[in-house]
């Protein structure tokens, strides 16, 4: 939900309010959306779906839990860690196609336990292409204690943004609480406002346009917003509301990297990794009466969002891998801070539908194309990793250390506002207090069979949120063929993971003072299932 005004990003931040009504603090806090997903760009979810990213390019580190980072010569391996391009003994092409069968179940939440209980509702997503595709060239230096050298190039996807939301319920409060903070004068007190002319043209304007806000004329001297269900007094009804919300796109790494293999004890490498991607949501949001004419003057509103982020960027790669005795591995491997440059496009469109007394009435507007660019940095990050490799197969592990708290956006790279560097500065510290540094385990394990290999694995996520202490799991088993000449994997990967996410965010605000919140933010609670379908096919050149 993108506001801009004069250069400045508009939103709310959940927080009661009594007498004076801080626009300050509503302004500035829209990215504390720890649940998950909304349409905010320079937000909390943002960061989430750009600083989890991992590669998944083969199906054989699929199908053993993605725990390859002391592996090596393997194309997912070398994306955790890149001296595994040093460990591998020939030339090597791979190609890997994927199938994702994606579930969100979603249930808007009764925190005041109002009794409306509501009900779950399902929406699947599938999605299916390449993701990965890469060549290694190695070569054996000539009188040399380095075994081979080794050159790659990789193409991988490392996040799918392919997902399908859709609830539907009733709880207090309308989206039209939220239009009304955003039109209030922050220098004032009580309910008055800015004076029309100065609303935003994505939101609190489109609002005005249509009477989903309005001024009963009460005082001369000011400009007086008020909805229909708060100058009525609905402010308990329970309304009706649902929402469907699509995303798409994904994120993809292009890297080039170079490894070496020293007397087979050690194992070097780095890459240059060009990260790039679109990420694209689509809402549709509704309230309505639960009866007709019920809560006269007000009918329906529908509120529509649209947001495509471009993304590209840099970051690189080291890593070294130790083997201590020719069955035992240890790797470590550190990725820089990455640097993301980000292109916003988005605009929003509002009906609202009333009862003038005579007739129902439908008034639409719509903003114009909204654009905006900026910069994201995401915070260093460790995997440390281990293994035991036999004549059998191996037992691997890793252990990502990340800690999102000390992303930062750069959102006047592009901008002379004074109001993008005060958002700049209040985003940055609130994402230290929104995050934690946290560990993530996975474990895998390969059987071998002759050419046959079998493999298992699973992980333990560590949830980033410094209010969470959930994990996220997930399991993954696969099947392949190793050749002399080629090999084919088969993976399958099943991930479940409880979160939630808000329609849209309001101040939480106390209109009348009276010490109750006016305005409250509905919260979707969401369970999701993800099922992974992976087929690698290599050449060793």
């Amino acid at each position: 939900m993108l506001l801009k005004k004069g250069g400045t990003f508009l939103d709310c931040h959940p927080f009661l309010f009594s007498e004076k009504i801080n626009m300050k603090s509503i302004i500035y806090i829209a990215f504390l959306q720890c649940c998950g997903i909304t349409l905010i760009g320079q937000s909390a979810s943002e960061i989430l779906k750009y600083g989890l990213a991992r590669p998944f390019a083969t199906a054989r580190a699929t199908g053993s839990g993605g725990a390859m980072g002391a592996l090596g010569a393997d194309f997912t391996a070398i994306g955790i860690n890149p001296a595994g391009i040093g460990l591998f003994r020939k030339s090597d092409f791979y190609v890997s196609i994927s199938s994702t069968f994606d579930e969100q179940k979603s249930t808007l939440s009764e925190p005041y336990q109002s009794g409306a209980n509501n009900i779950a509702f399902t929406k699947t997503r599938d999605d299916s292409g390449l993701t990965g595709i890469g060549i290694v060239f190695t070569s054996t230096p000539w009188a040399s204690k380095w075994k081979n050298a080794s050159f790659a190039i990789n193409f991988t996807k490392t996040a799918d943004f392919n997902k399908s939301y859709y609830f539907k319920g009733k709880s207090k409060g309308s989206i039209t609480d939220r239009f009304l903070e955003l039109a209030l004068d922050p220098n004032e007190t009580g309910l008055i406002g800015l004076h029309p002319d100065l609303l935003d043209d994505f939101e609190a304007g489109l609002a005005y346009e249509t009477g989903a806000i309005y001024d009963p004329g009460t005082d001369p001297s000011h400009t007086i917003y008020t909805t229909d269900l708060l100058y009525n007094n609905y402010k308990d009804y329970l309304l009706p509301k649902e929402q469907l919300l699509k995303t798409s796109g994904g994120l993809y790494n292009l890297s080039f990297g170079i490894g070496g293999n020293y007397d087979e004890i050690i194992a070097v490498g780095a890459s240059i990794d060009i990260p790039f991607g679109e990420f694209k949501s689509e809402s549709r949001y509704l309230e309505y009466e639960a009866k007709t004419d019920e809560i006269l003057p007000f009918k329906n509103l529908e509120f529509n969002e649209t947001l495509i982020t471009q993304v590209s960027g840099i970051n690189a790669k080291l890593g070294i891998i130790y083997k201590p005795d020719p069955k035992w591995r240890l790797g470590f491997a550190f990725q820089l801070p990455t640097y993301l440059w980000m292109n916003d496009q988005f605009n929003t469109s509002l009906m609202n539908t009333y009862y003038n007394g005579r007739r129902d009435t439908s008034l639409t507007a719509y903003s114009p194309d909204g654009e905006f660019t900026y910069r994201l940095i995401l915070p260093m990050r460790a995997t440390f990793s281990g293994a035991y490799v036999s004549n059998y197969g191996f037992i691997s592990a890793d252990l990502d250390i990340i800690d999102l708290s000390k992303a930062k956006y750069n959102l006047t790279a592009d901008s002379d506002a004074s109001g993008d560097y005060e958002y700049q500065e209040v985003v940055n510290a609130d994402i230290k207090k929104q995050f934690k540094a946290a560990a993530q385990f996975r474990l895998g394990a390969e059987l071998a069979l002759s050419y046959l290999r079998l493999r298992g694995g699973f992980e333990i996520l560590k949830q980033v949120y410094s209010n969470s202490d959930k994990y996220d799991n997930g399991y993954s088993m696969g099947i392949g063929y190793r050749g002399n000449s080629f090999y084919l994997d088969l993976a399958y990967k099943n991930s479940t993971a409880e979160q939630g996410y808000v329609p849209y965010l309001t101040g939480n605000s106390d209109f009348d003072g009276n010490g109750s919140i006016d305005a409250p933010t509905p919260l979707v609670n969401q369970k999701s299932n993800q099922d992974f379908i992976q087929v690698t096919l290599g050449f060793k050149l």
